[in-house]
């Protein structure tokens, strides 16, 4: 870092000419031939992103299902943890960070990773994948790493807010996420930022419409940003963030976790970025850590499944 069915009704009464009538016009309906209705397509864009991540089939068609995710039976399938009070540690990535070794990432103690998987440009304005996005994903699962996801945020209304969780959601679909899933927006002062100029109102309710609908899809939302940026609420809304999702605090002192239990921030919040210069093995760069003061355990329900699987 440094982000609907029509109600019908009978109507009984109605005059026998009528009736005849209607019946005549289902009639000669019925006989015409069936018009072939246009299907709408994949936006240019939004095509080259799928043929980037070389997407089959039924994600290009999920690409137009506003509401798919959403379906009762995908938030079942991820309700596959339980939070607890604990104190867990993590870091964040991105292809920043190159081709992460997962495995020594395990070997090493580390209980999440924070993993970014897109970002909106701050000037053109379209909607890029990271592109180490799924196989950080996968592999830091498939590596007994609990998982949440970040992504970068340059919206400048709301259906650009909205369009992005959607498309954080369709590119999550699939991977075991317990961890929040975080709304990230930085650079919003430099005059080359599509976001130059919006007041703190307008940006607030941006990332709510976002953080929204992501908990409308069964994910836990969270909001980053530096220390210095809430509080006062000089940059955010910071009140209004603080009651309706969790807060994950950016602040590098001198002394770090766990020499000291948590920042300088005199608001709430539940995860704490306290360096962007750690070092983990496995990792060839550099690295952002983190403390979260919760963590999650897998379900009495999911144990019992994967033990009757065996």
């Amino acid at each position: 870092m440094a982000k609907e069915k029509a109600a019908g009704r009978s109507a009984y009464g109605v005059v026998p000419a009528a009736v005849l009538f209607l019946i005549l016009a289902v009639l000669m309906l019925s006989g015409r031939e069936k018009e072939e209705i246009p299907v709408t397509g994949t936006s240019a864009s939004e095509a080259e992103l799928l043929s980037d991540e070389q997407a089959d089939a039924e994600s290009l068609a999920d690409l137009d299902s506003g509401e798919d995710h959403l379906r009762p039976e995908r938030l079942e399938e991820r309700e596959t943890f339980r939070e607890t009070d604990n104190i867990t540690m993590g870091i964040d990535v991105s292809k920043f960070q190159e081709t992460i070794d997962w495995g020594q990432v395990a070997e090493s103690g580390v209980d999440f990773a924070m993993i970014r998987v897109g970002c909106r440009k701050s000037v053109a304005g379209e909607i890029v994948e990271d592109e180490c996005a799924r196989y950080n994903l996968k592999e830091a699962a498939a590596n007994g790493i609990q998982i949440g996801a970040y992504f970068f945020s340059t919206a400048v209304d709301e259906a650009e807010a909205e369009e992005e969780a959607e498309w954080v959601c369709r590119i999550l679909e699939g991977y075991p996420v317990s961890y929040p899933v975080v709304y990230n927006c930085e650079g919003f002062q430099e005059e080359t930022s599509r976001q130059y100029g919006m007041t703190v109102e307008e940006r607030t309710a941006l990332a709510c419409v976002f953080l929204d609908r992501i908990e409308e899809a069964g994910y836990t939302g969270m909001f980053y940003a530096a220390r210095s940026e809430l509080e006062d609420s000089l940059f955010w809304d910071t009140e209004t963030l603080e009651q309706r999702y969790r807060i994950w605090v950016a602040q590098y002192l001198s002394e770090t976790y766990p020499e000291i239990p948590g920042p300088e921030y005199g608001g709430s919040f539940a995860m704490w970025q306290y360096t962007d210069g750690g070092t983990v093995p496995g990792i060839q760069t550099v690295v952002d850590l983190n403390v979260a003061y919760f963590g999650y355990e897998e379900t009495v329900s999911t144990l019992e499944d994967n033990e009757a699987e065996k």
